[in-house]
């Protein structure tokens, strides 16, 4: 059935009116976001439930008795998961809170990491993905930012930011962490060791929501209706400029991260070098998100979203040419543009969509892009092996279509924001 999206033909009410309830000046200061917390389950999130199996399906496949190439495809099945639970997820959100899901997802994702050593048989890795696959989509970055909405719908776009620049060192901090665990361990312990650090974040995140006074104002309020029949133009434009945008965009990405080593190592004949290129990925997406947190709050969100889908095809052009300068330039400009629009992506929702809807609204967004990030590989590995030049004018068209689509945005007004929406905390 179609998504239910809500009615605003006219310009929404504010939140706290919608509510019944009336917030004073100081009231409105009060609540503060644990975005430090956030992020760090954004690093165990990402880290435990999807970057460690890039060391994690070595030691399992060993131990079953298949190819590594199998423990991935069973990866590849809890994306996918988490692809069609998204909107279902994003209903729950609106109704029970961000932090009672990530809690449970957390919880979810700590069991089936848990278990996943403990029946040698790739049956059992495959049912184990599913409670890690369901954890991951209901604890990954929608939860996050749907917490901060939530909790101070005022200063999301920041928080956001901050919450993404956690989320940029997961990967850099799981693999140097499994690595020892596995040689001084072994897997069972390390996945043990990942299930207990999940658990740990789970009882944190449940604290938090304790303390969280946004659904204790909700309870008695009736879930604010959202249908596609009742929703404004301007939020059809949005919801579907930001689907399209998301999907096209992590299509790109994950076709690319993954074989940016194979194409340095063809380009430069040395794969040392070639893996030193590729991991200049990381640190730079974190610059971006240095840069939007420190002044991406003097401008239109719209803006440097732009800008940063603009900057995916100049560093797939510059990666193409001969040259060491031009390959670091590539991946400087490539992991700065992801790291800012994992932001975008995350506080333009919030520009049209408000607190109480903006976890349905999130999760029909990240049910396209989830497929995208799903099948990147695989249709980025074809593409590599029909050739370069088919690849990356590939990727090339791809990325400026989801940079067409974000353009839509334009036409698109957003809706009245609260006062200090735009401003730093």
């Amino acid at each position: 059935s179609l998504p239910k999206f809500r009615c605003s033909l006219a310009v929404p009410p504010p939140l706290s009116t919608r509510l019944g309830f009336i917030v004073t000046p100081s009231q409105a200061a009060s609540p503060k976001v644990p975005f430090h917390s956030l992020g760090i389950s954004q690093i165990l999130s990402y880290g435990c439930l999807f970057y460690a199996f890039a060391q994690l399906k070595i030691p399992l496949a060993a131990q079953i008795g298949v190819a590594p190439s199998d423990i991935l495809a069973a990866v590849t099945g809890a994306l996918l998961l988490q692809a069609f639970l998204a909107p279902l997820i994003g209903g729950w959100i609106d109704k029970y809170g961000a932090l009672t899901i990530m809690t449970r997802g957390l919880m979810l994702g700590a069991v089936g990491m848990a278990l996943l050593p403990a029946v040698n048989a790739l049956w059992w890795v495959w049912l184990c993905m599913l409670p890690i696959g369901i954890g991951f989509a209901m604890s990954c970055y929608e939860t996050a930012f749907s917490a901060a909405v939530q909790i101070d719908e005022t200063k999301s776009r920041r928080h956001i930011s901050f919450i993404t620049f956690y989320g940029g060192v997961a990967s850099s901090v799981i693999w140097l962490s499994i690595a020892p665990l596995l040689g001084w361990f072994g897997l069972q312990v390390t996945c043990l060791i990942c299930a207990g650090a999940l658990l740990l974040m789970g009882v944190r995140t449940h604290r938090l929501h304790q303390k969280s006074t946004f659904m204790s104002s909700r309870k008695k309020q009736p879930l604010a209706p959202f249908h596609w029949s009742l929703m404004s133009r301007n939020e059809r434009r949005a919801l579907f400029a930001l689907a399209s945008a998301s999907a096209l965009e992590y299509l790109t990405f994950a076709s690319t991260t993954l074989l940016w080593i194979s194409w340095f190592t063809v380009q430069f004949n040395d794969a040392g070098l070639a893996v030193m290129l590729a991991a200049l990925y990381g640190p730079f997406q974190t610059v971006g998100r240095l840069l939007e947190m420190k002044f991406g709050h003097q401008f239109d969100a719209r803006l440097t979203g732009m800008a940063a889908f603009i900057g995916v095809p100049m560093a797939l052009l510059l990666a193409q040419q001969d040259g060491l300068g031009f390959a670091v330039a590539a991946m400087m400009i490539f992991g700065m543009g992801h790291g800012i629009l994992t932001v975008s992506f995350g506080y333009v929702t919030n520009m049209y969509f408000s607190a109480d809807v903006y976890g349905r609204a999130k999760g029909w967004i990240t049910m396209p892009r989830a497929l995208g990030n799903a099948i990147g590989p695989s249709l980025g590995g074809i593409l590599f092996l029909l050739g370069p030049d088919i690849f990356f004018g590939t990727m090339i068209g791809i990325s400026l279509l989801s940079a067409a689509s974000f353009a839509v945005l334009f036409s698109a007004k957003p809706r009245d924001m609260p006062a200090t929406s735009q401003t730093k905390s």
